[in-house]
C-alpha cells in the first residue's frame, strides 16, 4: 500500500510515516523504522514528537542505547519538543541499561527545560520517579527543583525539599541557599532572607553574582538598606 501511494504520486504525510514506524518498532524491526525515518527527511518531512519518541522507545527495546540517545539529540537539535513521555522513556532506557550517571545528567537537562517553561508539575513528577528508577538526585537536581517551585510561588514545597536535603542529603550548596534567598527577597521577606544568609555564611558559602545583583538593585530602589549588603558580604 505504501509503495502504491507513492507510485500514484500520493505521498505519505508525517502521520502516515508515524503509523508505519510504530508498526515496525512494535514488530521489533526498528532498523526498518529507521529507514522510513531517514526517508521522511529525504522527502523534506520533519518528524514530530511522536516520531522521535516512538523511535527512541524502539531503539531502547532493541538494546541500542547509543542510537536512542543520538535520536534524542537529533530531536532537540531539530527543534522538536520532547514531552513527558519522551523524557520518561529516555530515563527508563538509560536506567535499565545501567547508565545511571548519564540518566542524572539527562534528567538535569530535562528538569531545567520544564521549569523554565513553567511546567513545574511535570518536572516534579520526573523528580519523584528518579528513586523508582534507582537514581539518587544530586544537589543540582534538588536546587533546580527548588528554583522551579520558587518561581511558581510554591514556597512550602521548596522548603520541604530544602529540609529533606539537610536531613537526608545531599547537603545544600551555595546555589541552593542563593536560590532561596533571592526568592524571599523578591517576595519582600527580608527577615527570612537574612536568616538564610546567616545560615549560608555559617556553612562557609557566599552570595553569588545574581544575589548581589538583586540586592544592589533593591538598594537603589530603596527596598533594602546598606546593612543588608554588609551582611551578605
Amino acid at each position: 500500500m505504501f509503495e502504491l501511494m507513492i507510485s500514484k504520486d500520493c505521498f505519505p504525510n508525517v502521520v502516515t510515516y508515524n503509523t508505519l514506524i510504530k508498526g515496525f518498532c512494535k514488530a521489533k524491526r526498528v532498523d526498518e523504522g529507521m529507514e522510513l525515518f531517514r526517508e521522511m527527511s529525504q522527502r523534506g518531512l520533519v518528524g514530530n514528537t511522536v516520531t522521535y519518541t516512538t523511535l527512541i522507545q524502539g531503539l531502547f527495546q532493541a538494546g541500542d542505547c547509543d542510537m536512542a540517545q543520538e535520536i534524542f539529540k537529533e530531536m532537540v537539535s531539530d527543534g522538536v519538543p520532547p514531552d513527558i513521555m519522551t523524557y520518561n522513556i529516555l530515563l527508563d532506557g538509560l536506567c535499565k541499561n545501567g547508565k545511571l550517571e548519564k540518566a542524572l545528567v539527562v534528567f538535569g537537562y530535562m528538569q531545567k527545560r520544564m521549569c523554565k517553561a513553567g511546567k513545574v508539575e511535570d518536572g516534579w513528577d520526573l523528580f519523584c520517579s528518579l528513586s523508582l528508577k534507582g537514581v539518587k538526585p544530586n544537589v543540582v537536581t534538588y536546587t533546580t527543583m527548588i528554583s522551579g517551585f520558587c518561581k511558581k510561588g510554591f514556597k512550602e514545597e521548596a522548603y520541604t525539599l530544602f529540609r529533606k536535603m539537610k536531613e537526608d542529603g545531599p547537603l545544600p550548596d551555595s546555589g541552593t541557599y542563593n536560590t532561596l534567598i533571592r526568592a524571599h527577597l523578591r517576595d519582600g521577606d527580608k527577615a527570612a532572607s537574612a536568616e538564610l544568609i546567616k545560615e549560608m555564611r555559617s556553612c562557609r558559602f557566599a552570595g553569588d553574582a545574581s544575589t548581589y545583583g538583586l540586592v544592589t538593585d533593591m538598594l537603589h530602589d530603596g527596598r533594602l538598606d546598606k546593612g543588608f549588603l554588609e551582611m551578605l558580604s
